[in-house]
């Protein structure tokens, strides 16, 4: 039971598609509720745990097991599984007798679980690995199931913007969706930040025509052609979102426009990406600072007051933590709409 609610609290406070339906998951006398942006309850259900709507569809612990409840509230897919990643671009991958395999939003199995590891779908494919850490290398699949890429890769990343990152011989490259070297692998590792919270690797995925790239210990960006256009002299960096790109100077977090201008000072402790036009800060001592946010010109528009941001801007509204055991949400204006008691 513990392995399934640290799956669904995954989805609630993790995925970066999350509440795309405008509904934002509260608990109240021991279930689950949603509420919109304004803070009012739109969907009460009877379910003790369900997570974030993503794609249209929310998981949903019923018995010791996963189904899907619709924006409704109805159950649509039957409790079946012991995990899943949610819905994410019409399917979901889905763990069931400690294997990974892949439904729709019907509720059919495109892919039979059969996976020691799997991804999600991007660009329409989605990465798998048959095996262990050890004997098996990283293949992907479409969306019929079909092997699409021969697994023949010790690391590889989702796809995004129809290019994915691979790993050989201690070097990064990149393949288009035939499989095709597109960039030769020469570079170190990909982009490094933080978002809602929590630390991410993101495998230098291009985002707005760009990809962080490591080279000699320093970050920079390149083009699809592989071209460098922002120079590597950043001691780590995020991805471009909303046009700006949070990277580290001396120790401090400030923003870069495409063309490499910092356009917002590096003066913060701790950054998160833009995201809906705000970016979460934090300002005082690492891990004892509290956070807040700014817009695109750096105004601090919602006051550092809160312990953590658990999940950044999505659909107008943000998750963040008060102290250890009070969370909430709030709007772009910093105003609580729920908070936990």
């Amino acid at each position: 039971m513990k392995k399934i609610l640290a799956i669904i609290i995954l989805i609630v406070v993790c995925n970066k598609t999350i509440n795309a339906q405008g509904l934002f998951p509260i608990i109240e006398n021991g279930i689950t509720i949603y509420i919109d942006s304004t803070g009012a309850k739109k969907l009460i259900t009877t379910h003790k745990r369900a997570g974030s709507f993503q794609d249209g569809m929310a998981a949903a612990i019923i018995g010791q097991k996963i189904g899907f409840i619709n924006i409704k509230g109805e159950l649509v897919i039957t409790p079946a599984y012991e995990g899943t990643t949610g819905f994410i671009n019409g399917f979901a991958a889905v763990l069931e007798d400690g294997a990974w395999g892949i439904i729709n939003k019907k509720g059919e199995v495109i892919v039979e679980p059969k996976y020691f590891q799997i991804g999600d779908f991007h660009n329409g494919l989605c990465k798998f690995r048959e095996r262990d850490f050890f004997t098996s290398k990283w293949g992907f699949i479409d969306t019929t199931g079909k092997v699409v890429i021969n697994p023949q890769f010790e690391e590889v990343s989702n796809f995004s913007e129809e290019m994915a990152m691979f790993y050989d011989e201690n070097k990064y490259g990149y393949i288009d969706k035939t499989g095709k070297q597109i960039i030769e692998p020469t570079y170190e590792a990909g982009a490094l930040y933080k978002e809602n919270g929590r630390v991410v690797f993101t495998r230098g995925d291009f985002k707005s025509g760009l990809a962080a790239v490591e080279i000699n210990t320093k970050y920079g960006f390149i083009d699809k052609t592989g071209k460098q256009i922002i120079a590597a002299k950043y001691d780590a960096t995020g991805d471009f979102n909303d046009g700006l790109a949070s990277v580290i100077i001396k120790e401090k977090y400030g923003f870069i426009d495409k063309t490499g201008k910092l356009v917002i000072p590096a003066t913060y402790t701790l950054a998160e990406n833009f995201s809906n036009g705000l970016a979460a800060i934090q300002v005082g001592k690492m891990f004892e600072g509290k956070w807040g946010f700014i817009d695109k010109k750096g105004k601090i528009v919602i006051p550092a007051e809160f312990d953590r941001i658990l999940i950044g801007f999505k659909g107008g509204v943000a998750q963040v933590s008060f102290d250890a055991k009070t969370w909430g949400w709030i709007d772009k204006k910093g105003k609580v709409l729920w908070k936990s008691k």
